[in-house]
This record gives structure tokens, sequence and C-alpha cells, in this order.
């Protein structure tokens, strides 16, 4: 059987492939339908039905590549939490940067599922460490 953390690290990889690719449809399966998306600078949004349509807008406009590199995890039997600095590259544009907290519950069928997403922009993040 699989180590927790490494599941989880999986399901997060997944995710950022899917963000990465702009594929709506894969990045929605990895969310919990009762998610919590809390976007630095937008409203809190509740639910995937809050969550797929900022997406798909956002996926419209992005053309960089989001990197990530961890901090810390946490875990439980059916909870883990991942806690890690991110990087919006746009290439000619300056990074946007900053830290995430994204919280994975295992789901009936034992997949991975974002529970809790949130990022912030503290200022000791930067693209330099990208």
């Amino acid at each position: 059987m699989k180590d927790v953390e490494q599941s989880i690290r999986e399901a997060l990889d997944l995710w950022l492939k899917a963000f990465n690719s702009k594929d709506i449809e894969a990045l929605s399966s990895y969310y919990d339908p009762e998610a919590v998306y809390a976007n630095d600078g937008a409203p809190l949004m509740q639910g995937l039905g809050q969550i797929r349509p900022w997406f798909e807008q956002a996926f419209q406009m992005m053309k960089g590549t989001l990197l990530f590199q961890e901090e810390a995890v946490l875990t439980s039997v059916d909870m883990g939490v991942v806690v890690g600095q991110f990087c919006f590259r746009t290439e000619g544009e300056e990074d946007e940067t900053g830290r995430v907290c994204v919280v994975f519950r295992r789901a009936a069928d034992g997949r991975w599922l974002l529970v809790y997403d949130m990022d912030n922009r503290p200022p000791d993040v930067v693209g330099e460490n990208f």
C-alpha cells in the first residue's frame, strides 16, 4: 500500500498537471464537491459549482506555468495538508509568487480530493527561489 504522504503528493502533482494544461475536466475531478477555495484577491468560493467557473474564466487569460515547492506535509489516515511556495511564471512578465496551503481528504473510493485550497502573497516568496 502506498504511503499516505506519497499518495497526497501524487494527487497534488496531478492537480498541477491539469492546471498547467488548462484541462478543466481533469482539474475539476481532483476537487471534492464541497471544496473551499480561498484565492488571494478573490471572494471565498464554496463548492465545485463556484470553483469550476472561476477556473474556466481564469484559464482563458492564463499564459504561464505554475511551479510548486513543498515546505511541509502533515497527514493522518484520511486527510493531508501540504504547504508550499508557488511561482506562476510567464515569459517576459514578472513572476507571481506566494504560498499555498492545500488540504486533501480521502474519498470513499480511495482517491485523494482537494477539499481546501488557500493561497497568499507573502514577501518572503520570490521567483528567484524557483
